[in-house]
């Protein structure tokens, strides 16, 4: 059981952050997630990748956003972890009949 001062300075603090938040509803929604004990180790890993890999993986999330059923999943011997959905396929699409733009000129 936590005692009495200690419990007194975390509700100033709780109340502190409260009052200073400029986006509350971050902030609640930021409690919801923390809840979800899973994602924390989530999110740490994902941090821990390099920026490209973030990048990358931040952006088919975003493809798949309103369709997060048509994922997905192979895992190749070689340990290859690829995923996929018609999103990314129809991207994929898009930016091969996309042509390179013209080299500079002198």
């Amino acid at each position: 059981m936590t005692d009495q001062p200690q419990q007194q300075r975390l509700n100033a603090v709780l109340k502190g952050l409260l009052e200073e938040c400029p986006h509350p509803a971050r902030l609640l929604e930021l409690y919801y997630w923390s809840a979800e004990h899973e994602l924390a180790e989530v999110m740490r890993q994902y941090i821990a990748l390099s920026a490209e890999v973030r990048a990358a993986l931040h952006a088919f999330l975003l493809l798949v956003k309103d369709a997060p059923g048509s994922v997905t999943v192979r895992i190749a011997e070689n340990g290859e972890l690829a995923f996929s959905a018609p999103a990314a396929a129809e991207l994929a699409r898009k930016m091969a009949n996309v042509s390179p733009p013209p080299p500079f000129l002198h």
